[in-house]
């Protein structure tokens, strides 16, 4: 079963055409200011050490061709990494102005281009950082070029003056703003890829609820068929043989009306039901109570609220639960139900927590996911968290797990406060 949406990158594959993209944008910078330096000296007339300039910008475009081939080693390219390059690309600039007019040469206002660059690489840390280097740099190059013979005029000392303020203070606007555009567009990406992920688990709960269902009607007639035939062969065969293959028939018949029922109650065969306002001990009585012992940790006030829910699937949800926690446990192992109202929620904190043995990270990362158990053949199909995440994340609720293996599991579920009193 596939989704019509189209997957999103994952943040692993964000970071590599991040790193390709900063790896372009050194190239075109290196370029840009080795192509100004020869243009100038030969078609402006300019006097500049030109080789030592050139030498400069050639150093640029080694490190980046450095880097580059770092990244195709399949390596990535941390935030320290980024920022030293950066830094480096000021240095490169720094003096490279300080060789062609300081502060008044007119390509300082490069400075302002890494400011943003770094906003969009890097951490608020780093970025912060490289902001003080800018402002630093651009600062060196100013009161030498204050004090030199050119820039005496008073009008000129003012211009010099006022773009070292305007620098100041643009400087850490950019970051500032790039910053928080950056962070409110990866929120967004997060939201985006959170809503698509719960619409392909309800796309696939509703795929196997058809399919659960369906099965369930077309195989009950042969089903039954079979099993008529293999008592009536039980019955009228003399020979042992016959008769253990017929009762051995009507065994795998048994099995797999059992899996079919399994999967009808797993999946759910009221996914339409109506949400309505369910009392909180309703809710968790009804569920301790099927698989003792359970401890209930809650206030009265937290028990007499209400919750907004569709009562019967919801209780299914928690059973499957509450079944993986009984089950991961010593039958005398005392299962721990936590319900509380969280300042400032509005939604219900309800924690199921065994002492069983716990997972491991790489099952912790597939758990929900639909078919996927641990459990021996014939205890589980891999439905009930999957169910469980499906009905809960429908009424915009949440639904966690925390464990580590010898230390049990943690199941968090946040249900919807009704207004209902």
């Amino acid at each position: 079963m596939s989704s019509s949406l189209e997957s999103v990158e994952s943040p692993e594959a964000q970071g590599r055409v991040r790193q390709v993209w900063f790896l372009r944008f050194r190239f075109a910078l290196a370029s840009v200011g080795l192509a100004v330096v020869v243009v100038a000296d030969f078609l402006a007339g300019w006097t500049l050490p030109v080789w030592t300039l050139v030498s400069l910008f050639g150093l640029s475009l080694l490190s980046n061709v450095l880097l580059y081939l770092y990244a195709q080693s399949g390596a990535r390219m941390t935030d320290a990494l980024i920022f030293l390059a950066i830094g480096f690309d000021l240095l490169i600039l720094t003096l490279a102005l300080g060789l062609s007019g300081g502060a008044s040469n007119p390509f300082s206002s490069v400075y302002l281009i890494y400011i943003p660059i770094g906003a969009l690489l890097l951490s608020q840390r780093f970025t912060w950082i490289l902001v003080v280097l800018a402002v630093g740099a651009y600062t060196f190059l100013f009161w030498p070029d204050l004090d030199s013979g050119h820039a005496g005029h008073q009008s000129m000392q003012t211009h010099l003056v006022g773009m070292w303020v305007a620098f100041i203070v643009v400087g850490p606007v950019v970051a500032y703003a790039v910053s928080r555009l950056r962070a409110a567009v990866e929120s967004a990406e997060e939201a985006l890829m959170e809503t698509r992920a719960r619409q392909e688990r309800a796309e696939k709960l509703a795929a196997l609820a058809t399919l659960s269902a369906g099965a369930a009607h077309e195989l009950s007639t042969p089903l039954g068929t079979i099993a008529i035939a293999a008592k009536e062969l039980e019955q009228n065969q003399d020979d042992p043989r016959v008769t253990e293959d017929a009762r051995l028939i009507q065994q795998e018949i048994q099995r797999c009306s059992g899996i079919l029922s399994q999967l009808a109650v797993d999946v759910g065969t009221g996914i339409g039901e109506a949400v309505q306002s369910v009392r909180v001990s309703d809710l968790i009585e009804a569920t301790a109570g099927e698989f003792p012992p359970v401890q209930i940790l809650a206030d009265e006030a937290v028990l007499a609220r209400r919750v907004e829910v569709p009562r019967r699937l919801m209780l299914q949800a928690l059973h499957g639960i509450m079944k993986n926690a009984r089950q991961a446990s010593t039958p005398d192992d005392e299962i721990q139900i936590r319900a509380t109202d969280r300042p400032g929620s509005d939604l219900l904190a309800l924690e199921i927590r065994d002492q069983g043995s716990g997972m491991s990270e790489h099952v912790l990362r597939h758990v929900g996911e639909p078919f996927f158990t641990q459990k021996p053949t014939g205890e589980g199909m891999g439905l009930g968290v999957f169910f469980a995440r499906s009905v809960v994340e429908q009424m915009n609720g949440r639904i966690e797990f925390e464990s580590r293996d010898g230390k049990g599991t943690r199941v968090h579920i946040g249900l919807p406060w009704s207004s209902q009193k």
